[in-house]
């Protein structure tokens, strides 16, 4: 009965992070690794140990500071105004304390919008690019997290297999 209970918590962890990691500044790894704690918790740490907890903590971290620093990435790599960029980074750390999915996101494109448009300089259309590469970078952030929810389970399934094995 422990066993199913197990399995459960770490199946629902999977899917539900794997679903919120599709939304662009909600943490699905956080809510993977969640998942795979209860589950090394109600097995008595017998098939995920201490190490492969802190691989999965690890690969969350991260993923995390990865998707934190996506839409100022983003930015940059089209070549949008200063502005922007900053406007990208405060709205991402404002939006990452508000627990709404989708907050960050929307918080850094906006933070873009603004103080691209008030420290406008170099062109209406840096301001445009960055806004644009701000809003990439985030989705990329989001498929980071996806990926790490995907790594979370794998150090799971690495782990069951190495219990069966012996």
């Amino acid at each position: 009965m422990t066993l199913a209970l197990a399995w459960a918590a770490a199946l629902s962890g999977l899917v539900l992070g794997g679903i919120a990691a599709v939304v662009p500044g909600f943490p699905g790894c956080a809510i993977a690794l969640l998942g795979l704690v209860a589950f090394a918790g109600l097995t008595d740490f017998e098939v995920v140990g201490p190490s492969g907890l802190a691989l999965a903590a690890g690969v969350v971290a991260v993923a995390a500071a990865a998707q934190l620093a996506s839409p100022v990435t983003g930015n940059r790599a089209v070549e949008g105004s200063a502005g922007t960029a900053t406007g990208a980074a405060l709205g991402a750390a404002l939006g990452a304390l508000v627990p709404v999915p989708g907050a960050s996101l929307t918080f850094a494109v906006l933070g873009a919008l603004a103080v691209g448009i008030l420290t406008v300089r170099s062109g209406f259309r840096d301001t445009v690019r960055g806004v644009l590469g701000t809003a990439g970078g985030c989705l990329a952030g989001a498929g980071v997290d996806f990926a790490a929810t995907v790594a979370v389970g794998a150090i799971l399934a690495v782990a069951d297999f190495s219990a069966t094995l012996g």
